[in-house]
């Protein structure tokens, strides 16, 4: 199968993806689109200690269990980690979710956000690539708004997991025409970190707490019911993952449960994740969201998401339009790569 012929989802797959909440495609992106990808992350990467939205959540994990050790994010300041390591130890049901690996090596699990806001090779593949189209399928979407991007690094021997949780929660929506598209940047497996899904969980009818990804531990100013301990036992759940290569992407429903485990392997795990809302999804000023980076708009609750912060993807104008180019015109970008 070529990419382009991964431009539409087979029935097939749209029926797995309603009823797993999950799916895997094959060969979705190009080899110049996962370029894109890596050399943004590697900006990212290289960044860290400077960047604002960056961080080592490996690092923060043994600063949140060490309760002498101080909090250490370098410039970054989107979260209150002082409160948030507070908050897991006051959590009595809190405990590290951590990999048992025999290396000296101190590992990285790296966590950034909102590249697509200067970097026009992450907009070139979330706008104009196959997704959009694919997305909208999915969802039978009229339009199709690009919520945001989020970037994932596991580096060799990295111990900490990411706890099993649930996406809605963590975003200013209301609705649940939503999907996250996991696109990995190297091979991926149980071995290196892959991500884990609980099959049928998006029809369960629960919105879950957000968690703090390195704990269990629930978000304290969410509404939501805390996500249930997946990690204690597993085989009480239908858990599915998949071996996945670059051009390769996985999507699953806002709903659906994941997590993943650290990286025991001797290679990296790289990984970004686009957010795409559908036309029934509205803005929603959710008590516990993550609030998002360099957002700029005045949307009130009940609003449709029509704002730069969250351009409309799907349809195009016309054959061959590319978004990125328009949108670069349009919106002047500082510090652009």
């Amino acid at each position: 199968m070529t990419v382009q012929d991964q431009r539409v989802p087979t029935s097939a797959q749209q029926a797995a993806f309603s009823r797993d909440g999950v799916v895997c495609l094959r060969k979705v992106l190009a080899p110049r689109e996962i370029d894109h990808l890596r050399q943004a992350v590697a900006r990212q990467t290289d960044g860290l200690r400077a960047s604002p939205t960056g961080y080592d959540f490996e690092a923060l994990s043994r600063q949140v269990w060490d309760a002498d050790r101080p909090i250490d994010t370098g410039a970054a300041d989107r979260f209150d980690m002082d409160r948030m390591k507070a908050l897991v130890r006051s959590d009595v049901e809190a405990r590290p979710l951590r990999e048992e690996d025999p290396s000296d090596e101190m590992g990285l699990f790296f966590y950034d956000v909102a590249a697509w806001k200067h970097d026009r090779g992450v907009r070139e593949v979330a706008f104009d690539s196959a997704l959009p189209e694919i997305v909208s399928t999915l969802l039978d979407a009229r339009y199709l708004n690009f919520w945001e991007d989020t970037t994932f690094v596991k580096a060799p021997h990295t111990r900490q997991k990411t706890a099993f949780h649930q996406d809605l929660a963590y975003f200013q929506i209301e609705g649940e025409q939503c999907v996250i598209v996991w696109i990995p940047l190297d091979p991926a497996g149980l071995e290196n970190g892959v991500t884990q899904y609980v099959r049928r969980s998006h029809l369960w009818g629960q919105t879950f707490a957000p968690n703090v990804f390195v704990s269990q531990t629930p978000i304290s100013t969410s509404t939501e019911i805390r996500c249930p301990d997946i990690e204690a036992a597993p085989e009480l759940y239908d858990i599915v993952s998949f071996d996945v290569e670059p051009g390769d992407v996985i999507i699953h429903d806002v709903r659906t449960v994941h997590g993943a485990g650290g990286n025991r392997s001797d290679t990296w795990r790289r990984a970004m994740s686009f957010r795409y809302c559908g036309d029934r999804i509205r803005y929603r000023d959710r008590p516990g969201a993550i609030p998002q980076a360099g957002v700029a708009h005045d949307l009130r609750d009940g609003d449709r998401l029509f704002s730069a912060d969250y351009p409309v993807v799907w349809p195009k104008p016309w054959p061959g339009f590319r978004l990125a180019e328009a949108f670069d015109t349009q919106t002047p970008t500082k510090g652009e790569t």
